[in-house]
């Protein structure tokens, strides 16, 4: 009796680790991106408010805008600049550097509206020489709206595998989602090592 007791309360344990291997699996930035379409359509943020994208003056700071608002996977940032301005989209270091060589993705025309297509950071810089260094430059940080959340459906049967989406290019230096790849993956490993000596126990 008390040895199915105790081998009954190992395969609980052993099922909520593997919940939250599968709970962490699902809330992967790949695969919540995916299912944000069922959140919310998404909002419009003028870029420095009145103001526009241009150099700041003693009145205008771009961290400040941007901590002051909360952006979700959907939402839209709309850029109005100066027509020999640009909205240049790069990655960490390039924005560290005020790096405008090799951009993600590049606009230009005075007007721009870029989607926040999934959770993460996004840096901007202004292309034009000089205004990166003058602080026209721009660092957002997108979560995934909570709608969307409550819509993911849950994790199908059997080991879900270990393969993730890789980050998809932006601000991030990587070293974020590297850590959180090392701790699925020790979080996994445990779980299969678990599961897989239960399985022997139980025969």
């Amino acid at each position: 009796m008390a040895a199915a007791a105790a081998g009954s309360s190992r395969l609980l344990s052993a099922l909520a680790l593997a919940g939250v291997v599968s709970f962490l699996l699902v809330a992967d930035p790949g695969v919540v991106a995916a299912e944000a379409a069922a959140a919310p359509p998404g909002l419009e943020f003028r870029v420095g408010g009145p103001r526009g994208w241009r150099v700041p003056d003693a009145n205008t700071s771009y961290g400040w805008w941007a901590m002051n608002n909360r952006f979700h996977v959907g939402d839209r940032l709309y850029f109005k600049y100066a027509n020999d301005d640009s909205v240049l989209v790069v990655n960490r270091l390039a924005f560290d550097a005020c790096n405008a060589s090799a951009p993600l993705a590049a606009f230009a025309g005075g007007a721009t509206e870029f989607r926040l297509h999934r959770p993460g950071f996004f840096c901007f810089i202004s292309g034009e020489p000089g205004h990166c260094e003058e602080g026209q430059r721009l660092i957002v940080r997108v979560m995934v709206h909570p709608a969307a959340l409550a819509a993911a459906p849950a994790p199908g049967p059997g080991v879900p595998t270990m393969t993730r989406p890789g980050m998809p290019s932006g601000c991030s230096d990587g070293a974020s989602s590297s850590a959180v790849d090392a701790a699925i993956a020790a979080a996994a490993g445990v779980a299969m090592a678990t599961l897989v000596g239960m399985g022997l126990m139980l025969h």
